[in-house]
């Protein structure tokens, strides 16, 4: 029950704007055509 308590209330500080949302890294993601042109 505690960890739903700080979830719910970290939530609500990231709603209100009082806490940052964690960012996210970009993944890269490569293509076929990446591939390809990598090989020739």
């Amino acid at each position: 029950m505690n960890d739903k308590l700080q979830e719910w209330l970290h939530d609500l500080g990231v709603a209100l704007g009082l806490i940052e949302r964690p960012k996210l890294q970009p993944i890269p993601v490569r293509t076929e055509d990446d591939r390809r042109r990598q090989r020739r």
